[in-house]
């Protein structure tokens, strides 16, 4: 008697999550029964949870309404409420992939420069070190990550980029100075 109300319950939780995806879809009972090549009396069936919803009515449901991509190499990815879901959850807007392509070689000319930096960094440590060009010290390559030796002030530092001294005093100190209220007690 547990399990037969459980799996009613189940069918009832899928149907009515069946229902919600061919409302998202805009599909109408009629609709949703010509896409699957099914009778609407069997998509009110399963919208009721009278009879399980298929997996593949589901699948198909979301593919050709171009919810899900069929693709390899998109598994994860989804369409919904007119945006590109990503599998960690960012949505991506229309308009968003205009610029994809310029976005991805930006990205990529990145990572080019920041190791061309690191090499720079390294191979000016060594210098000033004495060390030859492509002297290993131990660690991992010749492309270990290196500290600068000298930093000059105001440089921004490891610490979220932040400068390592204060640029200069902090002008907003003077304006709360203590003030002597009517009875001469003071307030700070």
């Amino acid at each position: 008697m547990k399990n037969l109300r459980k799996a009613q319950q189940i069918r009832q939780e899928l149907g009515s999550r069946f229902k919600l995806l061919l409302s998202d879809t805009g599909l109408s009972v009629d609709g949703a029964a010509k896409l699957l090549q099914v009778s609407p009396r069997t998509i009110q069936h399963w919208t009721s949870g009278r009879y399980r919803v298929p997996y593949a009515a589901y699948k198909l449901v979301r593919v050709m309404r171009l919810f899900e991509l069929p693709c390899a190499g998109w598994e994860g990815w989804h369409m919904h409420s007119g945006k590109l879901w990503s599998p960690e959850g960012f949505g991506f807007d229309p308009h968003d992939s205009n610029w994809w392509g310029l976005l991805v070689r930006r990205a990529a000319m990145f990572s080019h420069y920041y190791e061309r930096d690191r090499q720079l960094d390294l191979l000016m440590q060594r210098i000033g070190t004495g060390k030859p060009p492509g002297a290993t010290d131990g660690t991992r390559g010749a492309l270990a990550p290196v500290a600068r030796a000298a930093t000059p002030e105001g440089y921004p530092t490891g610490a979220a980029g932040r400068a390592a001294k204060p640029t200069g005093p902090n002008l907003l100190l003077s304006h709360f100075g203590t003030q002597r209220s009517v009875k001469g007690k003071d307030h700070g």
